[in-house]
């Protein structure tokens, strides 16, 4: 199963708001640790986003454009 596989398993299976759920989902962006905040599926694009937010960013990322850590850290708590 592939990280966006494993994503809707989990959109699916779970309160979309990591906050909300008491889950922790810390990843790396430019050498910061970058919370997530949360995860959603666009339909009309077919892809699944995190959505982070901290001092020096807050945005949307596609999953699929993570990298191969981040994404092993995503699919971690996706097993959990």
């Amino acid at each position: 199963m592939d990280i966006t596989e494993k994503a809707l398993q989990f959109i699916k299976n779970n309160d979309c708001n990591f906050y909300a759920s008491d889950i922790k989902c810390p990843i790396q962006f430019f050498g910061h640790t970058i919370d997530v905040e949360s995860i959603w599926h666009s339909k009309k694009e077919k892809k699944v986003y995190i959505h982070c937010g901290c001092e020096e960013f807050e945005g949307d990322l596609d999953i699929e454009s993570l990298s191969d850590e981040n994404q092993k850290l995503l699919l971690e708590v996706f097993d959990n």
